[in-house]
């Protein structure tokens, strides 16, 4: 069985693109309890839909 000798680079393609699946859907919902909203990275706020 042959292997591809750049599996590795498609693997890590695959997980950037679920981490910014992730931080997109961080960035557009608020936490669920009502006494705790998290200090949220500025970096982040380009991912949000509604500004």
């Amino acid at each position: 069985m042959k292997v591809k000798k750049n599996w590795g680079k498609g693997v890590m393609k695959g997980l950037n693109a679920l981490a910014v699946l992730l931080v997109m859907q961080t960035a557009n919902s608020a936490c669920i309890w009502v006494a705790h909203q998290p200090e949220f990275p500025e970096a982040a706020n380009k991912f949000k839909i509604i500004k």
